[in-house]
């Protein structure tokens, strides 16, 4: 099997995973295993039931990840990455991209709470992503297709995380709400205003550069198939996926630095 955890990166999850057994019902046998399967899914973006027999029965493995999804074990993983404090994070930055979603995500009731848009092209669903200055994800946030960037700026402020001292992001994000927002928290925001404004505060070209971060950020998810199409009916699915991948991206991150 290509792409297993390393024992470095095992020595992370293994607290967090222990930690979160379930209140009733069989355990897994293998946590390591059942969290390289939700890697393997997330990786290759392959129905449940393809799951190789290497990682144990797929629907056993599938119930797992479900169950520490609606746990909230991601959220708290994230959380407890970005309190390290071993990143810098005092330029931070916002943005967006768009998911095509696979016919087969919809059937969910209430498509629109599911985080589905409809379009003349089909399903998409929106990540909103704010990362810290080495691109590595501080929150995450899915929506519709068609919602504007700057309605996705509140969730992922909400989210909680480090505060940022300066916030990049691009014209999307252009709102004098959000420049006030930033001020009220004790940061700047760095964005290009539109033409239309009638004052034109310039932007540092040699911080607002940094920005490319988030883009690559999007690029290393995207290498994931289960977060560059979305084939889950339900938000908080689909979610899961790209908190798994965005937490194997810190990881690799840390263990390739030691």
């Amino acid at each position: 099997m290509r792409n297993l955890m390393s024992d470095d990166e095992w020595l992370f999850f293994e607290p967090f995973l222990h930690a979160q057994g379930p209140k009733s019902g069989r355990p897994p046998s293998n946590h390591r295993l059942t969290l390289d399967g939700n890697f393997w899914i997330a990786r290759t973006g392959a129905p449940w039931r393809d799951l190789p027999n290497y990682f144990g029965k797929w629907s056993s493995v599938y119930r797992q990840f479900r169950r520490w999804t609606l746990l909230g074990v991601w959220d708290v993983l994230l959380d407890a990455l970005n309190d390290a404090k071993a990143v810098p994070d005092t330029v931070q930055m916002i943005d967006s991209t768009i998911i095509r979603a696979h016919h087969q995500a919809a059937g969910a009731k209430g498509d629109s709470k599911e985080g589905l848009g409809r379009s003349k092209g089909g399903f998409t669903s929106k990540i909103h992503l704010r990362t810290n200055a080495e691109g590595l994800p501080i929150a995450l946030e899915i929506s519709e297709g068609q919602t504007s960037d700057y309605k996705g700026y509140a969730p992922l402020m909400e989210w909680g995380g480090p505060d940022a001292k300066v916030l990049l992001a691009d014209k999307g994000y252009d709102a004098n709400s959000i420049r006030d927002d930033m001020e009220k928290r004790g940061g700047y925001a760095m964005i290009p205003m539109r033409k239309n404004r009638k004052e034109i505060t310039p932007v540092d070209d040699f911080v607002y550069g940094l920005r490319n971060q988030v883009e690559r950020c999007f690029n290393k998810l995207k290498n994931a198939r289960r977060v560059a199409t979305r084939y889950d009916k339900t938000m908080l699915s689909f979610l899961g996926f790209v908190q798994v991948t965005s937490i194997r991206v810190w990881v690799k991150y840390f263990v390739n630095r030691t």
